[in-house]
Formats: C-alpha cells, sequence, structure tokens
C-alpha cells in the first residue's frame, strides 16, 4: 500500500500470457511463468458492491495464482447513479468490460435489465473465457453473470449467501444465487448454518467475514479534509447520515423512505443523504431526498461516496439512520449507533449498536434520541460485529487457490435432510 492506496492493478487480457494460452478451450487451470493460475472474472454492479470488492481483487492481483479480471455492470458504469466506475479507476484499475443494462424506475424496468445484462454476460464471458465467475451478495443484476456462467460451464463463487434481508427481492436473489453457485464465501456462522441447512455440502461453505471490513481494519482514515471535499460539508459528531433504498416487496417502495424523511423534517442537526440504489422506486425516492436537502441549509445530498470516504463518514459521524445494509454490516465496526426503519434488513444478524424501529416518523424520532444519548454512544463502542474481523480477502484467495478442478465444482451433490447430513450444524434453532 502506498499513501493508503491499494497497489496499481491493471488487468490487459491482451498483454497477459496467461489469457493467450488455451484461447478455445475452459481448461480449469492455466500456466503462465510457470505457476499455474486461475483467470477469475469479478462481477461489479454498484458503489456498494465495490466496498466488499475492493481488497479481495488487491489480493487475488497479489496471489500467484489467481488473474483476477473486473468487469462491470448497472449502477457501475451508468452516469446517472454516479458512474462510480471512475472511482474504481482512480484506485489504479482498469475495467476493459463494461456492461450497461439499467433501464427506467419501474419493475418492468428491472425486469427488462435483467435480460440486457443477460446477453452481455454471455458475450462477454465467450470473450473472457473465465475459470471463475465471482459474484457477490444479493442485486437482482447479480443473477444475469451467474446464469450465464452455469450454462457455460463456468463455476461460481459467492460471496455473502445465507443472510436474510425479508423485506426485499434481494433475499429471493440471495437464495437463486446460492443455488447457483458452486463456492459459498459467507460472513456469519449463522449463514454458512443456513447454507449447510439448504443442502450445500459443508466442503463448499467457508466463513470468512465481510470484506467491506477489510477496508475500515486495514486502510488509514483518509482524514477531515478529505472526507469533507467529497461530501462537501464537515462530518463531525452531530452529522446523520441517512440512506434509504426502495423497499422492493413493498406496494409503494418509497413509503419507508419517505417515513425516514417525515421523521427528520424539523431536525437541526447536520445531515449527509446518500444516493438510493438502482431497484425500483429509486429514481423517485432519489428526487424525494433532493427535495428533502434542497428545503434546507443543513442536509446535503451526495451521489458516491469512495469507500474509504465512506469509512470516514461513519467514524465520524452521529448515527446512521436508513434501511442500508450498511447500518447492520458496517456501522458495528466504526463503533457508530445506527437506526434500522422498516423491514428491508428483516432477518440480518446485528450488533448491539443497531436500534430496529418500525417505518414511522415517531419510532424514528425516539430512536434518535436513545441513539445520540451518551449511555448509548458508550454501548456502540464496545458493540461486536458478527460480520468478522477485516480478514476476509486473504482468506478468499486462499480458498479460490486452492480449489478443486472444475467437474467437482460443477456437479453439486444432493444433500439427505437428518442428523448426519449436518453434524454439529443440526440444531433445533437455525438462528433465523
Amino acid at each position: 500500500m502506498v499513501d493508503g492506496h491499494l497497489p496499481l492493478a491493471r488487468y490487459k487480457p491482451s498483454d497477459n500470457p496467461a489469457h493467450l494460452a488455451c484461447a478455445d478451450s475452459w481448461s480449469l487451470m492455466r500456466v503462465s511463468s510457470q505457476v499455474m493460475t486461475l483467470r477469475v472474472a469479478v462481477v461489479t454492479s454498484s458503489r456498494a458492491d465495490w466496498s466488499h470488492l475492493r481488497r479481495p481483487i488487491a489480493a487475488f492481483h497479489d496471489h500467484p495464482k489467481l488473474d483476477p479480471i473486473l468487469v462491470a455492470t448497472a449502477a457501475m458504469v451508468e452516469d446517472d447513479y454516479g458512474a462510480a466506475i471512475a472511482e474504481v479507476e482512480a484506485e489504479g484499475y482498469e475495467v476493459p468490460h463494461r456492461i450497461p443494462c439499467l433501464g427506467g424506475d419501474r419493475d418492468v424496468d428491472m425486469a427488462a435489465s435483467g435480460g440486457r445484462a443477460q446477453l452481455g454476460f454471455a458475450q462477454c464471458f465467450a470473450e473472457l473465457r473465465p475459470d471463475l465467475a465471482f459474484v457477490t451478495a444479493d442485486r437482482f443484476e447479480m443473477l444475469a453473470p451467474a446464469i450465464a456462467a452455469m450454462t457455460m460451464r463456468i463455476p461460481i463463487v459467492h460471496v455473502e449467501g445465507g443472510e436474510a434481508s425479508l423485506g426485499v427481492i434481494d433475499h429471493a436473489i440471495r437464495n437463486a444465487l446460492t443455488q447457483l453457485a458452486s463456492i459459498h464465501l459467507v460472513t456469519t456462522n449463522e449463514a454458512a448454518h443456513r447454507l449447510r441447512r439448504m443442502g450445500e455440502e459443508s466442503w463448499r461453505v467457508h466463513q470468512v467475514g465481510a470484506a467491506s471490513l477489510d477496508t475500515f481494519v486495514q486502510d488509514p482514515d483518509v482524514g477531515d479534509e478529505a472526507v469533507t471535499r467529497a461530501v462537501g460539508q464537515p462530518i463531525d459528531a452531530s452529522t446523520i447520515l441517512v440512506a434509504v433504498h426502495p423497499v422492493t416487496l413493498d406496494e409503494d417502495p418509497t413509503a419507508q423512505g419517505r417515513a425516514v424523511f417525515s421523521a427528520l423534517e424539523n431536525i437541526d442537526a447536520p445531515m449527509v443523504v446518500c444516493f438510493p440504489n438502482a431497484d425500483a422506486g429509486g429514481r423517485a425516492l432519489r428526487e424525494i431526498g433532493a427535495s428533502f436537502c434542497a428545503e434546507r441549509s443543513n442536509a446535503t445530498q451526495v451521489i458516491n461516496l469512495p469507500p474509504r470516504t465512506w469509512w470516514g463518514c461513519l467514524r465520524r459521524a452521529s448515527v446512521l439512520v436508513g434501511n442500508s445494509s450498511s447500518g447492520v454490516m458496517e456501522s458495528t465496526t466504526a463503533g457508530l449507533p445506527a437506526i434500522d426503519v422498516g423491514n428491508r434488513q428483516e432477518g440480518r444478524e446485528r450488533g448491539a449498536n443497531v436500534l430496529s424501529v418500525p417505518a414511522e416518523p415517531s419510532a424514528i424520532r425516539a430512536a434518535l434520541l436513545k441513539a445520540q444519548s451518551d449511555a448509548f454512544r458508550s454501548l456502540s463502542k464496545e458493540a461486536k460485529s458478527p460480520y468478522g474481523d477485516g480478514t476476509a480477502a486473504l482468506q478468499m484467495a486462499k480458498i479460490l487457490a486452492d480449489l478443486p478442478d472444475r467437474n467437482t465444482l460443477l456437479k453439486k451433490a444432493v444433500i439427505p435432510l437428518g442428523d448426519e447430513a449436518f453434524g454439529d450444524f443440526n440444531r433445533t434453532d437455525d438462528g433465523d
């Protein structure tokens, strides 16, 4: 690392002998400079998943047996969502493969986006001939690379399976990705347990923690000046961070977000409002946030914040309010009080620093008072995260480098139910 930045990692398929070898075959391992290497297509679709990928792809790049190639799609490459790909390039990465796919703000637009992405990934993988497809979490656009990889006999590595977010379609998408994947890199013990209960063979499931925490643990703080420059205002112990996304299983996916803004209407503290994601209702929720900020001198809306800058905000702020996964996965490591609103993150594990409240303005305001009390601030500083210790990336690299052959990865067995199938993981309380 130089000056807090990751090593430069430029992936040029035409320049890499490993990419020229076996161009017309699907051999699992390639020979480059007398080292057997695996070509890994790492898919990124948003600023959110990039925070979970920047450390792993650096670890893959540094491993002699791994040859990572970034493939960007969806909000990551769309100007309308801030084109976060610029942040990736600013860290020294080249992203030669980009698959635009997003359309409008309706559910039918999401469905059509998936079709466009499907075609793009089929063409991309036909060109790249990757040995592994590396997909993350539960975004709807992640189904496209997974289906393309499955039909093209490319083993899939899925990150963050086994978690729950019962209020959105993401939960079903995550479980679908689990069924398609050959290897599972999960964040918690409960997540590993769920996958085994779903019938996944134990050797396929690896608990590594959440890779987004690696940035907080291993990278130096960006400093006050960098945070202020990126956000447009200083972030201090009085600042409220707001991160709300559409709730895709609700008839009105913006309703819970509007409840958050209603709760904050008469708050005088400085606020930073983050852009919502690209789900149906995202653009409408973005406009609601923009109107909220336009009417107040103490509120600023931001489109994209690089991972290190976002961690800088979490380090400095008073509280994080909304329904973002960051509120339950990352706030604990930062020691920040968080208020998880509504049911979007229902089922996710969380630390003692997280207050869960219904999407009602009065409940949100009451939680704000509690979260900003000295007692709760102290509790939050001591809270323990269930999502690991910030060493996920190196574990991931080692696991990928030691995988069995392609056929073993692709041929998933059916595990019978019962005590013998789950061993120590067979228990009456499954933690859901």
